[in-house]
């Protein structure tokens, strides 16, 4: 899902990297915000200096026997360590964060010998009336229980309940928000509701419904066939993910859907309330969409009756597009103002597959421009109306080819035949191999930045199935950390770190923040952005660059894409495949980043030299400000104009909040710089240097190896 202030073009995000935060200090925090721990004294083992070229010196620290003693000479007293707290009260408490390891989900982050998940197939078959602007239809699920239990109900679920009189999400959001439901009254009425041929009973429980089974689904490939016939009014607005303008239809959340039956959790049963997206099972989806003569329909998946539904002359194009890396119009400008005009009686039916997904949604208008061109077998569309949407939109087809291209070629290959882009009422949101942009403007760079977030979903959560309802951030962040390597490849010169820091900055000034952890519902409408796209994005970039390294970090970022793939991850799957790629134990990050809503701030409080058998020492003072631990980078000035690299683990914080750096350095020191990068997410710059500090690197892009 696309946040309304996802950028779009290179002019957001020109200004300096950190020069935004320059006019925050700790003092907007509360002071409980602020850590008042220990004062505990570290000496580091001095090891070998290196010039300005070489790798920077890394220095191992050693506990001191006596506490050191301040500068007014009293002994710092030990305390405990840092305790993690959580104010979220929907925390959850039984660690299903991090399940296992057990024979389902390894100690390594990869899923175990005996991983199993749930298959759903689905055959769908639905009429459109846009007269009454209702859908209605029916839909065959093969359900097959690959758990080792033995089940005796199911879950569904019920989106369009949503739209209920009464529904929690209605209660939560304002009627005139994004996610409110505008004063419309919709909802699913079911009817026939059969498993293996019986009739059953819903139990409905707002956007949930429970079907009890006739007789037990055993486990280890039990399978069940459930059929439900359902019709719905469609929403003008549907919470920004679906919805319709005039003749336009643009359709997600459709039909009744599977819930997920894990091993975390049995049933996922979380309720659709607005803010929060999806959990599906994967499977293959035969469906057919019965729309006026005149339409054209556009869709996840692949079409099966091109014969029935275009001209001779639409599916020689298309094939030529097939074939073609160039942009190919299967529908033109005049043939599309034309569809307009000239109604067309009866109905036309399109029938699309698509195998190995996990939902799949449509549009449909009559005046459609139908764009195409491909990639290594891809097809990418763009469909559009116009002049409704904007002239950037002839670029469509080309801006989903290359945004397919980037992030097979960077993270992993598209599995999928065909990318769709439809411009419509719906800011953006995706679904396999489809997605919904805003109409955009005459600049290309109005959409492209939509374009690419929304296709980017295709890898998270698409290929990587995880469980957006719950986790944004595994979502929303690893997508928005995926388009910082796209805009930065799009555009030269652009760097991506300012924009997501800003955004992530505005929450914690407002104080609206909350942990990267908390349910995406429960997340305060103002940060979703900061918290469930930007913030984590950041926190990706940090670890990738400041703490592992992109040589190690990129390659595990894909094996955890590889392994993944088409399956269902936790967080603490994520967690332990990073650490064991990498080698890292990186507790102190997923505590610090994901689990609190603190702000990283280590300082520089003081600098002193000394000479001790002609060689030269500089004791380096450092503060931790805040509960965050960080491993710290150092850049040395001397009086002859050179300058010095240094970096401490982050172990130095282990049991205090002060240390005391001893390096061996080249000569006089007349100024220190925490942070020689700048794109280090440090929340008080003004105590990050010391006397007559050395440049800093130059801003750049945070996406470079």
């Amino acid at each position: 899902m696309c946040t309304a202030w996802v950028p779009q073009g290179v002019g957001v995000v020109r200004w300096p990297l950190r020069c935004g935060l320059r006019d925050y200090s700790l003092r907007t925090f509360s002071p409980q915000r602020l850590s008042n721990v220990k004062r505990y004294s570290f000496l580091a083992v001095v090891l070998a200096a290196c010039s300005q070229q070489q790798r920077p010196v890394v220095l191992a620290p050693v506990r001191m026997d006596v506490p050191a003693a301040d500068s007014s000479g009293v002994a710092r007293q030990a305390r405990a360590p840092f305790d993690t707290q959580r104010d979220d009260p929907f925390a959850t408490t039984n660690r299903i964060d991090w399940p296992g390891p057990n024979r389902y989900r390894s100690s390594n982050g990869a899923p175990g010998p005996d991983y199993w998940q749930q298959r759903a197939d689905y055959t769908i078959t639905a009429t459109l009336d846009t007269g009454t602007t209702e859908l209605a239809g029916s839909v065959q699920i093969r359900y097959t229980n690959n758990s080792p239990d033995t089940l005796r109900y199911v879950w569904i679920q019920v989106d369009q309940n949503l739209y209920r009189t009464g529904s929690k999400g209605s209660a939560l959001f304002p009627a005139d928000s994004r996610w409110g439901v505008r004063g419309f009254q919709g909802g699913y009425t079911f009817r026939d509701v059969r498993v293996n041929g019986s009739s059953v009973e819903p139990r409905i429980n707002d956007t949930m419904m429970r079907l009890d089974l006739p007789a037990p689904l055993v486990p280890g490939g039990g399978k069940a066939n459930i059929s439900i016939g359902f019709s719905f009014k469609v929403p003008e607005h549907g919470s920004d993910r679906m919805g319709r303008d005039s003749t336009l239809f643009e359709m997600a959340q459709w039909f009744p859907r599977m819930a997920v039956y894990d091993d975390v959790r049995g049933w996922n049963t979380d309720p659709y309330l607005g803010q929060g997206e999806f959990y599906l099972e994967y499977g293959d989806y035969d469906y057919s969409v019965t729309v006026p003569a005149g339409y054209t329909v556009a869709g996840s998946g692949v079409l099966q009756n091109p014969e029935q539904v275009l001209t001779a002359e639409q599916r020689r194009r298309l094939t030529l597009a097939s074939r073609s890396n160039e942009v190919v119009q299967i529908i033109t400008e005049a043939e599309a103002a034309a569809a307009k005009t000239a109604a067309k009686p009866g109905t036309k039916t399109w029938h699309f597959r698509a195998n190995n997904v996990h939902d799949v949604a449509w549009a449909g208008a009559p005046d459609f421009r139908w764009d195409a061109t491909s990639w290594n077998g891809i097809l990418a569309q763009s469909y559009y109306e116009f002049p409704k949407a904007g002239k950037a939109w002839e670029q469509g087809a080309e801006q989903t080819q290359w945004t397919i291209k980037h992030y097979s070629q960077t993270f992993f290959p598209y599995p999928y035949p065909q990318a769709t882009s439809v411009a419509g009422p719906v800011g953006g949101m995706e679904y396999p191999m489809f997605v919904m942009v805003h109409y955009g403007s005459e600049d290309p760079a109005s959409i492209f930045g939509t374009i690419n977030h929304e296709h980017g979903h295709e890898w998270f959560p698409m290929i990587v199935g995880s469980n957006e309802r719950r986790y944004a951030w595994m979502d929303e962040g690893f997508n928005t950390y995926l388009n910082a390597f796209a805009n930065e490849a799009r555009y030269p010169g652009q760097n991506a770190y300012p924009g997501y820091l800003r955004n992530w900055n505005d929450a914690v000034t407002r104080r609206t923040q909350s942990p990267l952890m908390t349910a995406p519902d429960n997340i305060d409408a103002s940060a979703l952005g900061a918290i469930g796209y930007r913030k984590p994005a950041v926190v990706m970039l940090t670890l990738r660059n400041h703490v592992i390294g992109a040589d190690m970090f990129d390659p595990a970022f894909r094996e955890y894409i590889r392994t993944w793939a088409f399956k269902h991850p936790t967080p603490g799957d994520f967690f332990r495949s990073i650490e064991n790629s990498t080698g890292e134990d990186l507790s102190w990050f997923w505590r610090s980043f994901f689990y609190t809503d603190d702000v990283l701030d280590i300082g520089i409080d003081s600098v002193a030299t000394r000479t001790a058998e002609g060689q030269t020492f500089a004791t380096i003072s450092l503060r931790r400000n805040t509960s965050i631990p960080f491993p710290v980078k150092l850049r040395v000035a001397y009086a002859d104009g050179t300058t010095q690299d240094f970096q401490l683990p982050v172990n130095v914080w282990a049991r205090s909040n002060r240390f005391d750096a001893v390096l061996q350095v080249k000569g006089s020191v007349t100024g220190v710089r925490l942070w020689p990068d700048p794109s280090v997410p440090d929340w008080n710059p003004s105590n990050d240097t010391w006397g007559k500090a050395p440049p800093g690197n130059p801003a750049g892009p945070v996406t470079r190896r």
